[in-house]
């Protein structure tokens, strides 16, 4: 072909040899070299079926520039599609000529890719749920004139972009608080927008468009690119009147509902198992609270979109996962009771992590130049610390305990927030009955603290069976060690302090009790073991020896003792530095009463012991008992000793030691006194009647004797105030 670029041209097609003039409008054709059709205003037209080709060509070939002009700058969806329908009816039209079968399938295929970025853009808009209603009606219309669907079609592949939208907001990373009340709020406007737009506005629609033919729209020649002041009268009547077949009326209202109420709990259960999965990474309780009260919220305020029965279960369900989490998290924290108990078991195995020495004298220098200037806070910190025998150790022990106890407290005022959080405003919005809204007010404020409440209190009981049983298991390890008594004092405190300090939801208010109950048995015995031990000669020295120390203070008619052998008052002196040195915070009084316990049976056996008897019978005298120890004696040899018995010349010294023995043990009888003692039988108080016995006085005078160990108590019971 030849021609000059002047404008107005003379050309020679060499498709007929005809010539015209006019204005150049160039299709490149594979097979070519070049054609260049000649379109006129009202000029001659020698062959109208040729120049209609060419005409149909020239606006198909720019379909995809103007199609992916308009999705470049996201332009409309609507007016994209129209302009597909417009490309996918020339290319119908135009596949009948073989000659240019190869290049309308190229462009064909460029069409197919277009149309795939198109249906994208639509699905993406489909899913956004800040789009308007008619914004949302122009997408839908567009996916319609794209796929040649039905409103029926339309709804269906609306809710699947809607449930693809849901549970695809799932982020890999980021806020998941976001998706949370996102997701919901797009569920809810699918709802929404399904009940106000497919009832009547989507087929108002559709069915405008097939009012006007295709290439009658205004929107579509305004484009660049189409030339329609050129083109209009070569395209041929059959398109220009073309009207695009779309079923509008294929969609009642009940089928809405029937689709509706499938879809919408399918989709809840996709959603509520997104959030659980969301809430398995937030470990804040206050969080997980926070979102529970805007989703419950937002689902109150929304709930009359919801058609059909079953509003109470979609909110006990969009509860439960809430519920469930916060549940989860409880059982966690409360397990980290373990690992507390795990460090302090460890600690009190480890001989060098309990044998420090804890002072507990008030009178240091570095508390008395304490500085309270800006307040009193630290001295009474440590006024508290050497009170309770609290050392660097227990502390660094302690620590994760009251760690993991503000953990514990903390639930306790979650719980206590559920319990008084206020949904007056949402309840209003609710189109329901009285009876209604209390019941969602009750579950609301009652039964999911309730329910924590009790998942609180059964995991703190499981968590402190652990914390006993270690205490037990450790106990049990380390009864034969050599420093055994000071790891029970350090086990001893910490579960004092437990105890002290026990969550306010925990119920058991006497945890470990058998446990304090051994070691406070174990530390007695140690006790006594060591005191024991140490005037064990002492008390031998008293049995064997018929001479009484004091003998000359005696008083009264008869004669009779008035203080305790030095052994006695030395015995309690030392029992009660060996209770202090262990720590004045041990001595509890259930552990003061194991101590008198323990010291009353380490003096009978002490005292009952077959040498300690024969001690007492040494220089001629029967054994107690013995047939002769009870036959009166020969008068001749009787004397009376003025103190309210008649003995023997040769046993009155024996007799003396008696009675300044019963007077010792009635002594120590009111030292050792406790409630358990009173309560249970006191066997210590048998053993004093068959000292009293053996003393062979009288009524009144060991009445007397009992009297004066009574006085004698009181006015020293101060000198050793830890028994007390």
């Amino acid at each position: 072909m030849q021609h000059q670029d002047t404008g107005k041209s003379r050309v020679k097609c060499e498709l007929d040899g005809s010539v015209f003039s006019g204005v150049w409008c160039e299709c490149l054709i594979p097979g070519y070299i070049s054609l260049s059709v000649l379109l006129t205003y009202g000029g001659i037209v020698a062959d109208r079926d040729r120049y209609t080709l060419a005409s149909q060509l020239s606006i198909l070939r720019n379909c995809p520039e103007v199609l992916a002009r308009l999705l470049k700058k996201r332009g409309s969806v609507l007016l994209a599609a129209k302009v597909l329908v417009v490309s996918r009816l020339l290319h119908t039209k135009l596949s009948e000529h073989s000659s240019i079968r190869e290049y309308i399938d190229t462009l064909r295929a460029r069409l197919a890719r277009l149309r795939q970025k198109l249906l994208s853009r639509i699905d993406r808009q489909l899913s956004n749920p800040q789009l308007s209603s008619d914004e949302l009606v122009d997408t839908m219309c567009a996916f319609s004139l794209a796929t040649s669907s039905s409103a029926r079609d339309v709804l269906r592949h609306f809710h699947h972009v809607r449930s693809g939208a849901i549970s695809a907001y799932v982020p890999l990373s980021g806020h998941p608080e976001a998706y949370i009340l996102d997701a919901l709020r797009l569920w809810i406007r699918t709802l929404q927008d399904t009940n106000t737009i497919f009832k009547r506005q989507l087929a108002q629609s559709l069915a405008k468009l097939k009012a006007t033919p295709i290439f009658k729209d205004s929107s579509i020649w305004s484009l660049q690119g189409f030339d329609y002041d050129i083109h209009t009268g070569w395209i041929g009547d059959d398109l220009k009147n073309f009207v695009p077949f779309i079923r509008h009326d294929d969609l009642q209202s009940g089928m809405v509902v029937d689709h509706l109420t499938v879809w919408a709990p399918k989709t809840l259960d996709a959603y509520i198992s997104n959030v659980s999965l969301l809430l398995d990474s937030i470990s804040e309780s206050t969080v997980i609270v926070h979102l529970r009260s805007k989703c419950l919220k937002l689902w109150m305020s929304n709930r009359r979109h919801y058609v059909g029965a079953g509003g109470e279960e979609v909110f006990d369900r969009l509860r439960k996962p809430f519920r469930q989490r916060l549940s989860q998290l409880i059982l966690c924290d409360s397990e980290c009771l373990k690992e507390v108990a795990a460090r302090v078991m460890s600690m009190i195995q480890d001989e060098r992590q309990v044998t420090s020495e804890v002072s507990q004298t008030l009178w240091k220098k570095s508390i008395g130049s304490m500085d309270i200037s800006s307040g009193a806070a630290k001295l009474l910190s440590t006024i508290r610390d050497n009170v309770h025998g609290a050392d660097d150790l227990l502390h660094v022990a302690l620590h994760p305990y009251q760690q993991w106890l503000l953990v514990m407290n903390r639930w306790v005022s979650t719980i206590k927030q559920l319990k008084h959080m206020r949904w007056d405003d949402s309840l209003d919005e609710l189109d329901e009955d009285e009876d209604t809204v209390v019941t969602l007010e009750s579950l609301l404020n009652t039964d999911d603290p309730q329910y924590l409440e009790k998942e609180l209190s059964r995991s703190l009981g499981v968590a402190f069976d652990i914390f006993h049983a270690a205490a037990h298991e450790v106990t049990k390890n380390t009864v034969n060690d050599a420093s055994f008594d000071t790891k029970a004092a350090f086990l001893l405190r910490v579960l004092r302090h437990v105890n002290q300090n026990l969550p306010s939801a925990y119920a058991n208010i006497e945890f470990a009790s058998s446990v304090v109950n051994n070691l406070q048995s174990a530390i007695a015995g140690c006790v006594i073991n060591n005191v024991m031990e140490k005037h064990h000669s002492s008390m031998l020295k008293a049995a064997k020896s018929t001479r009484v120390p004091g003998r000359l203070l005696w008083n009264g008619e008869p004669e009779l003792p008035i203080l305790p052998s030095p052994w006695t008052f030395k015995l309690l002196r030392s029992l009660q530095l060996t209770m202090a040195n262990q720590g004045t915070d041990l001595w509890s009084p259930v552990g003061v009463a194991k101590v008198k316990s323990r010291l009353r049976e380490s003096l009978i056996l002490a005292f009952s012991a077959p040498n300690h008897v024969e001690s007492a019978t040494s220089g001629g005298g029967e054994v107690q008992g013995s047939p002769r120890a009870f036959e009166k004696p020969s008068e001749e040899n009787q004397l009376s000793n003025g103190n309210g018995h008649v003995t023997t010349d040769s046993n009155a010294e024996r007799n003396d030691h008696k009675i300044q023995l019963f007077f010792d043990m009635a002594y120590l009888a009111h030292a050792t006194s406790s409630a358990v003692s009173k309560e249970s039988g006191d066997t210590f108080a048998h053993y004093v009647e068959k000292v009293e016995s053996d003393s062979l006085l009288i009524a009144t005078s060991a009445l007397q004797v009992k009297k004066s160990a009574a006085e004698y108590w009181k006015r020293s019971s101060l000198l050793f105030a830890l028994l007390i």
